[in-house]
């Protein structure tokens, strides 16, 4: 459905771009370029897909999966879920890798504990853009820095005020789903299940370390999941003792455990797992490439002034967001566009201000929109339905705390 919307609305925007005067060949190639630009996404995600399988079939999840298994109490597992992401996300800066790690993780324990996927992965989103919105590795905390003109660790313990309750709120929202009644996740026949599919060992949580350690040294992500995947590789002949074909078919395909109950809990991944994702950011790339090109979205700051002054400068940021998050179907364009449309509202000393507006609307909706890249990417990676964003409570109790505390709720309010 998303697809079929997205296609709609690239022909809505060819034609809107025909009426204003440009030929077809000069939006395709518009289109193209946009595309383009996105090949490094396309890169990560194909990544991520052959690295979530290679994960699954080297044990290391279902080695992770039975170490941790006991420790975590169905009263306290989705808040433990959220907090484990938050962790791992402001470690390494990245929602995508901690979607692809942690994530996965996350979502294989829930699972076994019979945790609706919309909510277990509403909270593993939740926590995997926590860091993405306020690590110091993060590289949309460094691009509203820059855009801004402002210091980064100073944004940091900004966005940190304005996260404590946001933050409070989800953690007592997730603590309380948990008391509703999950199953005890019985960690013994969980170590049964995988010791029939895996020769586990503590080898197992090498390609773990690599990921995150890298992450956090701040080496590319593309290096450091290669490496993760490269070092699972060499798991799989050593220890599962899988053929050369067999791994090749896994990376493609996905792992496929032999044990019916294994399956259930583990299988996944591959690279045609992310096929609807990278036609999601192909298509979506075709947006920004033509908005880019032909220019369809200047001259709109006077209507922003307008807003501003009817809706409080804050909410007309949050509405701005909204809109560039679903024009621009990815989180960058919409920090950026964001940025650019609202400028305006701010005076010169006002910098550090509009980097936390922009931090708490734009970095956080733009992963709530379901065709966005940004929430897009991790819901595919998890294997969670694309709606489990709405169970993603952190990244809207954000703006909604800053505008009940702002009363940016009523007109005539200009903070």
């Amino acid at each position: 459905m998303i697809i079929t919307i997205l296609l709609a609305g690239l022909l809505l925007i060819l034609a809107a771009g025909i009426r204003c005067g440009f030929a077809l060949d000069d939006l395709i190639r518009m289109a193209v370029n946009g595309i383009k630009k996105a090949v490094n996404v396309l890169i990560v995600l194909a990544i991520v897909g052959i690295l979530t399988a290679m994960w699954r079939a080297d044990g290391t999840i279902a080695y992770i999966v039975s170490s941790a298994a006991g420790l975590f109490k169905p009263s306290v597992l989705i808040v433990t879920i959220f907090l484990m992401n938050c962790l791992v996300s402001f470690m390494t800066g990245t929602s995508f890798g901690t979607a692809a790690t942690m994530g996965v993780i996350s979502m294989t324990i829930a699972g076994t504990a019979g945790v609706n996927p919309v909510i277990s992965g509403g909270a593993v989103i939740s926590g995997c853009f926590f860091g993405d919105r306020c690590s110091p590795l993060s590289s949309s905390a460094i691009l509203v820095a820059s855009v801004t003109e402002t210091n980064l660790f100073d944004n940091i313990r900004n966005m940190l005020r304005t996260a404590a309750v946001p933050f409070a709120l989800t953690c007592i929202i997730y603590g309380a789903i948990g008391l509703c009644g999950i199953n005890q996740v019985d960690a013994a026949s969980i170590s049964d299940v995988f010791a029939k599919e895996f020769q586990l060992n503590r080898w197992m949580i090498l390609p773990a370390v690599i990921v995150l350690g890298l992450s956090m040294l701040r080496v590319d992500v593309k290096q450091s999941m290669t490496l993760s995947i490269v070092c699972a590789v060499i798991l799989c002949v050593v220890f599962q003792h899988r053929s050369a074909a067999e791994i090749i078919r896994i990376m493609l395909t996905g792992y496929r455990a032999g044990d019916p109950v294994a399956a259930q809990m583990i299988n996944g991944g591959g690279l045609l797992s992310m096929k609807k994702v990278l036609m999601i950011v192909c298509m979506t790339s075709t947006y920004s490439g033509i908005f880019s090109g032909t220019g369809m979205l200047d001259g709109i700051t006077e209507y922003v002034k307008t807003i501003s002054q009817k809706t409080g400068r804050f909410l007309c940021i949050v509405l701005l967001s909204v809109v560039t998050s679903m024009v621009g179907c990815n989180q960058t364009i919409a920090i950026m566009m964001t940025e650019q449309l609202g400028c305006v509202l701010y005076k010169e000393q006002e910098n550090s201000q509009r980097a936390v507006d922009l931090e708490d609307s734009a970095v956080l909706i733009s992963a709530l929109i379901p065709w966005s890249i940004a929430g897009a990417v991790p819901a595919a990676t998890i294997g969670a339905p694309v709606y489990c964003l709405a169970a993603a409570c952190y990244l809207y109790l954000i703006p909604i705390c800053r505008l009940v505390r702002k009363k940016n709720i009523f007109p005539g309010c200009n903070n």
